[in-house]
């Protein structure tokens, strides 16, 4: 069988590192063993792109920002005259972000008539939920969901049930700047608890907000925040990760709003493939997932259900054991690229009947 040529066009950062995101979702998937024999990749950042049979574009990426649109008018009219089918993909609801805050400047109206366009002219969407599905529904039929999945290849086998030398319960949270609401939405109940369980609880976080700012929130309570450094590049973050946190409880506070609600239930995979027990918001994208007191525990967005669920895990050392085992096996038995990496070959297969041949 002929390798087909695939070039994903995609974000990055600074000196064109891809997002975390890229990797997640294109790079590590359309790289996997399971589709070497069929998927030769290419990736970049710019409209020069090598001669490939699929163009897949993510999310919204090229510069400058005013004038995105043109570049992607220009990039899907080459394709056309080659006969190159185009594939977009999208894992956030940007049409909805910060759209009830006209004071936020993105993503702003012009991003989203980027993915406006993208979404109609491309031959055919894959996005990471069911809700993004419907939410895309408005600007074309047949959107299909592949939802994430992590790289076994990153992540390793499944971790031996963590033992804790330390008295003290660690809770840990993740998350990149764009969750400080989220945080602050269970800052009472997690305070309280610290001041509380002086002594016998600590908290941990990894990116979340502005330092200062976060350091502040905290002042006073046993708290410190973990930084990855050089180690932010998704394939050396996961390593350190696994290296470095050894956290007996993660929580994955989220909003509820249109924007969220297209979001994935990325926090609970990882939290789960390194073998730590987690407190979800009990909104769709967790809801959906997550089993409550099976495989996590759901606390509804309210400070006294945050608080109560806690309370609850921080004090039962065998409610976090089962939690952790049972969310550990879900992960790494079905939530991983070794049985899930097939699936994005379908849906390209979907979108271009033959392609694979």
């Amino acid at each position: 069988m002929r390798k087909r040529r695939v070039h994903v066009l995609h974000g990055f950062y600074g000196a064109e590192i891809p997002y975390s995101c890229t990797y997640i979702r294109l790079l590590c998937p359309l790289s996997h063993p399971a589709l070497a024999e069929r998927i030769e990749l290419t990736h970049g950042t710019t409209e020069t792109m090598p001669d490939c049979d699929l163009l897949v574009v993510e999310r919204h990426v090229l510069w400058p920002y005013e004038r995105q649109l043109d570049g992607f008018v220009r990039v899907l009219s080459r394709c056309r005259q080659r006969g190159v089918p185009v594939v977009y993909e999208l894992d956030d609801n940007l049409l909805d972000l910060h759209r009830d805050e006209p004071w936020e400047t993105h993503p702003g109206d012009s991003l989203r008539a980027v993915v406006a366009f993208l979404a109609r002219q491309a031959d055919g969407m894959i996005v990471s939920t069911p809700a993004l599905s419907e939410r895309m529904a408005r600007f074309r039929r047949g959107v299909l969901v592949v939802p994430n999945a992590l790289d076994e290849r990153l992540f390793g086998s499944a971790p031996d049930p963590f033992v804790s030398r330390s008295p003290t319960v660690t809770i840990g949270y993740m998350g990149t700047l764009t969750h400080e609401a989220d945080l602050r939405m269970v800052l009472a109940p997690l305070r309280a608890l610290l001041r509380r369980h002086a002594g016998r609880v600590r908290l941990e976080l990894v990116g979340g907000a502005a330092e200062r700012r976060v350091a502040s929130l905290f002042e006073g309570l046993p708290f410190r925040r973990r930084d990855p450094g050089q180690e932010d590049l998704y394939p050396r973050f996961v390593p350190w990760m696994r290296q470095q946190l050894r956290w007996d409880v993660a929580i994955a506070p989220l909003g509820d709003d249109a924007f969220t609600r297209g979001k994935s239930d990325l926090k609970y995979l990882d939290y789960a493939a390194l073998g730590i027990p987690g407190v979800f918001s009990d909104v769709r994208p967790y809801r959906e997932t997550v089993r409550h007191r099976e495989t996590g525990l759901l606390a509804a967005n309210e400070p006294e259900a945050w608080a109560e669920a806690l309370e609850e895990i921080v004090s039962d050392g065998s409610l976090r054991a089962r939690l952790a085992e049972a969310a550990k096996a879900e992960v790494h038995g079905n939530r991983m690229l070794k049985t899930n990496a097939t699936r994005w070959g379908d849906a390209i297969e979907t979108i271009v009947p033959g392609f694979f041949g």
